[in-house]
């Protein structure tokens, strides 16, 4: 087995240690039983439509938010929680280069999410299977479990980028915290005022935001997937196109492509080029 590999285990061990990373993957599964349980309280007259449909929104809830949390939370400790113990000096002193120690640590992490998202998505079609009956158009978690996993990256790998930079863990939780949500609080008002205002500038402006691309891109492409399947205009169709705010699918993955590409290029610099026997802060 290479460094790469043991990096990959360790890490995906370590995060899976770690208490409040496990309350926020329960808090994913809570939230879809929770969704499922207020869905199945609808009069039969709006459910039955939308009744073989209803595992989408199980896939989709967690990518409005929730999966992000928990992606920036896991990537702040990637690297923070070694130099605040004294074992990043432990790795690098072994027969284990920079690269292969970065390597090994991000995609340790990543490891992670991917297990986050293949759970909630089997758990999510296997609660509406068995409650609201057998579901239709399963062929789309083909292409809305990849979307998953991109919406989660760009938060991933700035709350990693925060994690070595800072070299402080709840520091960098707090950092990377305040862009999501100042992010997604300001990109909310900003298409409140653009509509009403009718300015096509603003609503331009919001997608260079980090969470333009990583909260729309499984909702497009589930829109995008259903949208032969013949709902109505009033079921889930309209409120995932409205959730989705119409765009191109091309230029959220380019938003979420850059935002990731660039935090792991910090993260990666500030690894190469500094003291990995000191801590920043």
């Amino acid at each position: 087995m290479g460094a790469v590999d043991v990096l990959v285990n360790y890490e995906l061990r370590r995060v899976l240690a770690k208490k409040r990373i496990l309350v926020l993957v329960a808090a994913v599964f809570l939230t879809e039983a929770g969704l499922y349980l207020v869905i199945s309280r609808l009069p039969p007259s709006l459910l039955g439509p939308v009744s073989p449909y209803v595992w989408v929104l199980g896939v989709l809830a967690p990518t409005l938010g929730l999966l992000q949390v928990t992606s920036l939370m896991a990537g702040s400790t990637v690297f923070s929680d070694e130099y605040e113990a004294g074992t990043s000096d432990f790795w690098l002193t072994r027969p284990v280069s920079r690269t292969e120690y970065y390597i090994g640590k991000a995609l340790g992490g990543l490891a992670l999410i991917l297990c986050i998202v293949s759970a909630y998505i089997a758990f999510s079609v296997g609660i509406a299977w068995f409650v609201f009956g057998p579901q239709n158009r399963l062929d789309l978690l083909l292409t809305s479990f990849p979307a998953s996993v991109a919406s989660a990256l760009p938060f991933y790998a700035i709350g990693l980028a925060f994690s070595e930079v800072l070299r402080r863990g709840m520091m960098a939780t707090i950092l990377s915290g305040l862009t999501f949500f100042g992010s997604y609080i300001f990109e909310s008002y900003a298409n409140a005022v653009a509509t009403f205002s009718n300015d096509r500038a603003l609503l331009e402006l919001t997608q260079f935001l980090p969470t333009w691309g990583s909260v729309r891109i499984t909702t497009d492409v589930l829109v995008q997937g259903l949208s032969g399947s013949g709902l109505s205009p009033t079921g889930i169709l309209a409120l995932l196109t409205g959730l989705s705010g119409r765009s191109s699918t091309s230029l959220m993955l380019l938003n979420v492509i850059a935002y990731t590409a660039i935090a792991l290029l910090v993260a990666w610099l500030r690894l190469r080029t500094g003291d990995v026997s000191r801590r920043a802060l």
